[in-house]
């Protein structure tokens, strides 16, 4: 059903701009989600399940941290980089360059206060390993912004060529480690774990940020003429009501992987992490729709309700028979990683990928709230699915292991799902075109 339907609307929907972006960054999530599937099938098979759960330990403290410090940037550069005109490199160079500065703060925060994070981490300990972690931390900063950049450029195909290209290098490197340390065990190997996903990053962000602003800024520029970035104050406004609801949801996003890590063995944690990895990949698809629906309503409010409606109707074409394939064929998926990973994770993965459908209400809502600049509801939508989360992974960690979380994800994303599900009819019925009559980040306006 799923397939037909693609295949009767999908000429029509490349011609248009919300779609083709929607579906170039859901291409790139979904090749992502099967190279990255092979490659951690490789990094669990050739390395003891200890190195893997190290080196996941480290990686999710390196996405937390990036995020903490950079993904609070990406709806406003979703909503502003449409209209920056001709101060469009300007604004994307502040933006890298404030995130960049708060990668390192956040960085030297973590590091200082290591011996807290438990042993795990403590790998991590020394000037040279803290060196290299904060420069990999920036890195991932970087590649997180630019992907929406592109995104706000309405070069959202560039995308997926970029990041094939990041995991064509990133299977060499892993190569490699697998051919010098395979037989071996330690530190070392955890290194290459960590290091092996995301320095090819830095080569790949070099190459493609070059072309961003020697070619497609200033192609941008040129045709936004017209267009000009509100005041400065009011940008803030917004970026401080984003930013903070995206702090909400990343600590529960990224945070809750670290205090995982810091609770349980390193095996389990190995189980976890890989499984969420893998659940994170489904929950990218509803983004990224997300996403292109933010820049979209950036370049024309008018259309924002026929544009939430085509989302909200694409998102879960596409996702539903995903998330049914990855409930039911779970175990069998798992045990390309081992037999431990069937055993520990299966029901994690189920209730993941469960959670994804809630997940694309909630994430739909947000990306039209970025279109109508409502900071306020943002905040509160974001605030109210962290701390849901968050206590709930707290409460039933102990009690079910990971099971508990994935169960903790589920319920909140469900409640807070229900929750907004009438203010994004409101918008798709082209009721909240009437909030337009209230000041753009006024948070009294959010209650459309």
């Amino acid at each position: 059903m799923a397939e037909r339907g693609l295949k009767r609307f999908l000429p029509a929907d490349l011609n248009d701009p919300l779609l083709r972006s929607a579906y170039s960054l859901m291409l790139n999530a979904g090749a992502g989600a099967v190279i990255g599937l092979a490659y951690w099938t490789v990094t669990a098979r050739v390395f003891d399940e200890k190195d893997v759960g190290v080196g996941m330990a480290i990686l999710a403290a390196m996405r937390f941290l990036a995020a903490i410090t950079s993904f609070g940037f990406v709806g406003t550069v979703a909503r502003f980089v449409p209209e920056a005109g001709r101060n469009t490199a300007r604004f994307v160079g502040t933006v890298y360059g404030a995130a960049t500065g708060l990668a390192v703060a956040g960085c030297a925060v973590f590091l200082l206060t290591l011996t807290s994070w438990g042993e795990t981490y403590s790998l991590l300990s020394g000037w040279t390993a803290g060196l290299v972690f904060t420069v990999m931390v920036i890195v991932w900063s970087i590649c997180t912004l630019q992907d929406v950049v592109l995104t706000g450029l309405r070069k959202a195909p560039w995308v997926p060529v970029a990041n094939l290209v990041f995991w064509v290098v990133r299977f060499g490197v892993l190569a490699v480690c697998a051919v010098l340390l395979g037989n071996s065990a330690g530190v070392s190997v955890s290194w290459a774990v960590f290091l092996a996903w995301i320095a090819p990053g830095l080569i790949v962000s070099l190459c493609l940020n070059t072309a961003v602003f020697r070619k497609l800024i200033p192609q941008h520029a040129r045709l936004t003429a017209d267009k000009r970035l509100p005041p400065p104050r009011q940008i803030g406004r917004f970026l401080a009501g984003d930013y903070a609801g995206s702090i909400f949801t990343l600590l529960f996003n990224y945070g809750v992987p670290v205090l995982v890590a810091a609770q349980v063995s390193k095996e389990m944690n190995a189980y976890y992490g890989l499984t969420i990895t893998l659940g994170a990949m489904l929950e990218m698809l509803s983004y990224t729709m997300a996403s292109s629906l933010t820049v979209e309503g950036a370049f024309d409010k008018a259309a924002l309700a026929d544009n939430c409606r085509r989302a909200l109707r694409r998102t879960f074409l596409i996702l539903t028979p995903l998330v049914v394939v990855a409930t039911l064929l779970a175990p069998v998926a798992l045990l390309l990683f081992g037999e431990g990973y069937a055993q520990h994770a299966t029901d994690l993965m189920r209730l993941i990928a469960l959670a994804a459908l809630p997940r694309a209400v909630v994430e739909l809502y947000l990306g039209a709230l970025r279109a109508l600049r409502r900071a306020g509801m943002i905040v509160f939508v974001q605030f109210g699915m962290a701390v849901m989360a968050i206590g709930g992974a707290q409460l039933l960690l102990p009690v079910h292991g990971i099971t508990g979380v994935g169960l903790a994800i589920l319920a909140s994303q469900t409640i807070t799902a229900l929750a907004v599900l009438p203010g994004l009819w409101r918008i798709a019925s082209g009721r909240a075109q009437a909030a337009r009559l209230h000041p753009p980040d006024d948070p009294g306006g959010a209650q459309a």
